[in-house]
């Protein structure tokens, strides 16, 4: 897997950053944010969106210093806190996010210890819940949010996942939890409870395509789609609204481009943009939304910076990030609301830190 490992060192960066949109109050002119983990520069960048034209401003006082490597950065759902999963300092960073400015101030008591190397740090939907995932422990650990400072504590028994689990996917209503097992080629299903937020898990493990590196569900949270890096394909999979098994959707996996790293879906759930490595391109598809197949529109192939890990589309669904890694830098565009087509913002891409590997959007309340 070249272009993931750390230039300088050679350590092994084999996780990927939850990329989402944050839904806050979508339409009502609250600020918008996109924050990028660093993982070469050890940093976090922030930047303010320009709500007319998807242009980036960088925050006063970016970048932000975290531990090493960091790999891994989400938010909580009303736009509070940014986490950051950093793998060398086998740490979770926590920082509280001004709601004006999106200018970061550390959470007392970070960083918070996790087990070696965490690959992927998400909160669930209601924000009362982290889940980190460990390359060595093969096990996904939650923590409870505090919601007045950000602080965590962790809580229950670590969930056992298969071989080097990436990434973390959380249905909209917090029911079920799906982790991809990019050395075993599975996804592996769990129950949450609602009150301790600890994962059980529910019967075995799915196949996937050929090393899954990323996972998400849909917004109406009926599918699970899993980026397969070790091809070129998307796998999809209907979700059992009781127990949360999984059923893969006719026609999957499916096509887009060579080694697709990341997955995001836009607000309204017409369209899935897919970061592809290994060509540089976001692709991008028509989602069914009775079955859950995928269709791709025309002129949907659309260029970014070298070694694109990560995507994310605005909470109001008008603009697309993409977070180049090889480039240092995060390519802007519009997102065309009839036909889902990309187009470049004037100005982009945008300077970022090192190593730019994960990247999210949110809405402050």
């Amino acid at each position: 897997m070249s272009g993931i490992k750390v230039r300088a060192t050679g350590f092994l960066m084999m996780a990927l950053g939850v990329t989402q949109a944050v839904a806050g109050s979508v339409g009502s002119g609250a600020p918008e944010f996109v924050y990028t983990a660093n993982q070469i520069a050890h940093n976090v960048s922030a930047y303010k969106i320009n709500l007319a034209t998807g242009a980036l401003e960088e925050v006063r006082g970016s970048p932000y210093a975290v531990g090493k490597f960091p790999i891994s950065v989400t938010v909580d759902p009303a736009g509070h806190f940014v986490y950051v999963a950093n793998q060398g300092s086998s740490s979770i960073s926590a920082y509280k996010i001004h709601p004006e400015t999106g200018a970061l101030k550390a959470v007392a008591g970070s960083p918070y210890k996790t087990d070696a190397h965490p690959l992927a740090v998400v909160v669930d939907t209601a924000g009362k819940f982290v889940y980190v995932t460990a390359r060595e422990s093969q096990r996904v650990t939650a923590f409870k949010i505090n919601p007045h400072s950000g602080a965590l504590t962790a809580v229950g028994h670590p969930a056992a996942t298969q071989g080097n689990p990436l990434s973390v996917a959380i249905d909209p209503k917090d029911r079920f939890a799906y982790v991809v097992n990019y050395d075993s080629n599975t996804l592996s299903v769990y129950k949450i409870d609602a009150k301790s937020g600890a994962l059980t898990a529910m019967g075995a493990a799915v196949a996937t395509g050929v090393h899954p590196i990323f996972a998400t569900v849909d917004v109406t949270g009926k599918f699970v789609y899993v980026a397969n890096y070790g091809s070129t394909t998307v796998s999809a999979y209907q979700i059992n609204q009781r127990t949360g098994a999984l059923t893969t959707v006719p026609g999957s996996p499916f096509t887009v481009g060579p080694r697709p790293y990341s997955i995001s879906i836009e607000p309204k759930d017409h369209y899935m943009y897919v970061a592809n490595w290994s060509d540089n391109t976001v692709t991008v598809h028509a989602i069914d939304p009775n079955t859950g197949a995928l269709t791709p529109v025309s002129a949907g192939r659309t260029a970014t910076g070298s070694y694109p890990y990560a995507v994310a589309v605005d909470p109001s669904g008008h603009f697309a990030y993409v977070a180049n890694n090889g480039a240092g830098d995060i390519s802007a565009y519009t997102v065309d609301a009839k036909s889902g087509a990309l187009h470049l913002v004037a100005g982009s891409p945008f300077a970022s830190g090192k190593g730019p590997y994960s990247l999210v959007t949110v809405t402050t309340h």
